[in-house]
């Protein structure tokens, strides 16, 4: 298990997960007024599993992992569990353990499961300036149109990078019904990965939300020899 030591660009954490690429990377884009639907809102309080799946790990790979959302204080928690996004150039050999990503107090925070209880837990800054997405995010976001994915009838929404919209860098699709998330579709520093959403669930997180009680301000650092960061190796094409 590495240590909790690492930075990374926020943008470069896939997804934060929805995370910085609601904010970041699709704050120029919008949806035709004229075709599109009104851009879903999340819920102000949620609870939701996820798969993870990453193509070049192959079809028979998939890890699970909850997302904990609150945004009457603020505050998002996503936690990979028994296998942690890889930051390092090797990421076979420091993933399989518990992880989680924190936004509180405008920050993105990195926290290690190494305690019994979360309060005890290693915690470290990651991305000073990164807080919580709000829940009208997908407004940001260009429609298009409609698609069955996984026997549910989905609005597509996506984000730049490519001319082809059934191949872009981000994608986002929920219910048509009810605007249930599905998935999230975008490019990790590790290549191409999707999230998966099942048991979603609307009301308060029944999780910890607020920050461990250990020195979560110090920068996350890499002290492992030898390891490279991810964000100094090139980002897989999709243009």
């Amino acid at each position: 298990m590495p240590s909790l030591t690492f930075t990374l660009h926020s943008w470069c954490v896939l997804f934060m997960f929805m995370l910085a690429a609601g904010r970041t990377l699709a704050a120029s884009i919008s949806g035709s007024a004229a075709s599109s639907p009104k851009p879903p809102m999340w819920p102000d309080q949620f609870t939701s599993k996820f798969t993870v799946r990453i193509e070049k790990y192959g079809d028979n790979f998939s890890k699970p992992g909850i997302v904990y959302y609150n945004w009457k204080i603020k505050t998002l928690r996503s936690d990979f569990i028994d296998w942690c996004l890889p930051l390092f150039d090797k990421p076979e050999l420091h993933h399989n353990y518990t992880c989680s990503f924190f936004m509180a107090d405008g920050n993105m925070y990195f926290v290690n499961h190494t305690a019994n209880t979360w309060q005890n837990h290693d915690c470290c800054l990651f991305a000073g300036g990164l807080g919580t997405i709000t829940p009208d995010w997908v407004k940001n976001c260009q429609y298009n149109g409609t698609a069955m994915l996984r026997g549910q009838k989905v609005d597509v929404w996506w984000f730049p990078g490519t001319s082809d919209p059934n191949m872009p860098c981000y994608g986002y699709w929920d219910t048509v019904d009810d605007h249930t998330p599905v998935q999230f579709f975008g490019l990790a520093s590790i290549g191409p990965a999707i999230l998966d959403y099942d048991s979603f669930h609307v009301g308060p997180p029944d999780a910890e939300m607020t920050k461990p009680v250990g020195e979560c301000s110090k920068q996350c650092e890499p002290v492992v020899l030898g390891a490279r960061l991810l964000d100094d190796t090139p980002w897989p094409s999709c243009g």
